[in-house]
Order: structure tokens, then sequence, then C-alpha cells
């Protein structure tokens, strides 16, 4: 059974919301989504050549970090890094140039299957057995599904990045600060004259 039809690609709303997290770091959120373990991979657009910025949850295993595409090839992410591996992470205010590979060995997707898991393994059982089309998974059958997933090895290296990553703007900080001080100072004087009115 394809994946598709398990888990609707993400459009119009749906897409939005995914992308939600991109706008978390130009924002200025990015340490608190790096530690929600969502990073931002730019990739190589391969038609535009355009740097195209994804929000995707990672893990780490040593200097390798993985990733998960939950639509398979199609997300346009995975194809771009196919045409081109180089790629650029950033996780918080981390930013660095780095190589994309799909993995293709089932040992190295079992314990990448592990690493996502482990972190709530009632909350991943369920989505890994949803998106492998079983009807539940645990640690001992986890093996039987890593052929179901595309999973992405990005090794970090040194040297500049060829992609720009997003950049953060903090320009709505002093607006939105002012903002919140104006609405503060209200609600005191408000709350200020209702005592008034009710002594």
């Amino acid at each position: 059974m394809s994946t598709e039809l398990l888990v609707p690609y993400p459009q119009g709303v749906a897409r939005q919301l995914f992308r939600a997290p991109i706008l978390g770091y130009r924002f200025g959120f990015g340490g608190l989504l790096n530690a929600a373990q969502i990073m931002l991979l730019t990739t190589r657009g391969r038609s535009s050549g355009i740097a195209r910025h994804a929000a995707i949850e990672y893990r780490q295993h040593g200097s390798k970090v993985y990733v998960i595409s939950a639509w398979g090839e199609r997300p346009h992410w995975y194809r771009n890094l196919v045409e081109c591996p180089e790629v650029t992470v950033q996780r918080g205010s981390s930013v660095c140039a780095a190589t994309a590979h799909p993995v293709t060995d089932s040992g190295e997707a079992l314990r990448v299957l592990h690493l996502f898991r482990r972190r709530a393994p009632g909350i991943y059982d369920n989505i890994i057995a949803r998106l492998s089309a079983r009807e539940s998974i645990d640690s001992r059958t986890l093996h039987e599904v890593t052929d179901a997933f595309t999973i992405v090895r990005i090794l970090p290296h040194a040297g500049e990045p060829s992609l720009p990553p997003v950049e953060v703007d903090s320009g709505w900080m002093m607006p939105a600060a002012v903002i919140g001080v104006g609405l503060l100072l209200i609600g005191a004087m408000l709350r200020l004259r209702a005592d008034k009115q009710s002594s």
C-alpha cells in the first residue's frame, strides 16, 4: 500500500503548517525548534538552481544527521538532494555545509528508526506503523519495515556552505515589544479604573 494513501501529501493549509518552522527560524526561534529536533535543510532546486528550504525533524548519531521522508521520494527537498547532494544544514544558530545521500543499507535504516522511536516509543511506534501500513510496530518488529522508509544520511563537513541559510530577521522584535508593553499599560489602566468605580 502506498504511504500516500495512509498519510496524504500536504497541500494547501497543511503544506503551510509544515513550512511554519521555516518562519520560526526566520523570526529567531531556531533554538527552540532545534530543541524539538527540527532543523532546516537547504537544497538546490533541481530545475531552478535556487536555494530551497525545508523544515525536517532529525536525529543525530555521532557526526551523522538523519532525516526520514514520510512521503518517500516525492518531496521536492528529497529529489533536489538526489540531484545535488551538497546541502546546507541549519540547527538553531548553527549553520554548516553538508553532503546528503539516501540510506540504502537496511542495518543503518533500522538504527535510524530506533533513533526516532527512542524519544517517545508510544508515539513513534504508531507513526511508523501508519507509514509502513502495519497494524502495530514495536522494537522487535521494527526490522520488518525498514524498506518502507526513505531515509537520508547527512554528513556535515568543513567549509562555507554553497547554499545560503534562512536569514534571521529580528526587526519584528522591537515593534512587538512596544505593542506588548502598550497592551500591558492599557490593561493596567483599565483595571485601575474598574477598581476605582467599584470602591
